[in-house]
């Protein structure tokens, strides 16, 4: 039908562009978000939303093998999901802890792609997979906040890519951002350089709330976990300042033995 929409003077290159425009357009074609790779997207959420099939394959979520009060990841894949000996110990301060998948392959691609390589409109599809999660029906939220990044690490990288999931994950959600409810007091050493013991001392007292936070319920973003302590951290924080509860949403959590 778009063929009989042009003018039989057009000219047969941009006529055939013009046509396979529309017919991209209307057959409602998109390009994956990793390879560029046209295909057509399914339309339940889910990776093959966002990505090729290729690509979408490669992108599982974790459903088990894990602790679901930390994420920490297991070797046994298979097995429910089981607290850790940790959490047995120690429960963790947030009230629920949900993340899409584990840091590797593809999915730890982009998430360097995000971070580290200026690739931000991949927080779009990595957002909304996050909001996608059946886990976040089970989470009680006023409202969603990132953790924050310092001034000057802000200023280097030039955007923080926790704000930019929180994006679209409240949108989502149809919960309000708040970009600043949190925000560094001090400057760290990069956590990916020390252990889990130098990584709880390296943040204690680092976050101060900024805002009034008095009995409400708190959704706190990141992009990965790997031993917990930054949104231990902030999550205490935010108690210390009177919040009924805090979860948190991560789009990967990294097995801290591969560290």
């Amino acid at each position: 039908m778009f063929e009989r929409l042009l003018p039989s003077i057009a000219l047969p290159a941009l006529g055939a562009t013009i046509i396979r425009h529309l017919r991209r357009t209307a057959g409602g074609e998109r390009r994956c978000f990793n390879c560029a790779q046209v295909f057509y997207p399914e339309k339940s959420e889910g990776p093959g939303r966002y990505f090729c099939p290729v690509c979408a394959s490669s992108l599982p979520r974790r459903k088990s093998g894990f602790c679901p009060l930390c994420g920490e990841l297991y070797p046994w894949e298979h097995l429910p999901p089981a607290p850790c000996a940790r959490c047995l110990r120690e429960p963790p301060p947030w009230q629920r802890l949900i993340f899409y998948g584990a840091h590797e392959d593809l999915l730890r691609k982009l998430l360097l792609d995000l971070k580290f390589r200026e690739q931000v409109h991949l927080a779009v599809s990595l957002g909304k997979l996050l909001a996608a999660h059946p886990g976040l029906s089970g989470v009680t939220a006023d409202l969603v906040a990132p953790l924050p990044l310092h001034p000057r690490r802000l200023r280097q990288r030039g955007y923080n890519q926790a704000l930019e999931l929180a994006r679209p994950l409240a949108a989502a959600l149809n919960l309000p951002l708040l970009p600043d409810l949190l925000a560094r007091g001090r400057e760290t050493i990069p956590q990916t350089q020390l252990d889990r013991t130098v990584r709880e001392k390296n943040l204690k007292g680092v976050f101060v709330c900024a805002e009034k936070v008095q009995g409400l319920h708190i959704l706190l973003v990141d992009d990965t976990m790997t031993t917990g302590a930054t949104m231990r951290e902030a999550a205490q924080t935010l108690l210390c300042a009177g919040a009924a509860s805090v979860s948190a949403a991560l789009v990967s959590r990294t097995p801290y033995r591969t560290c």
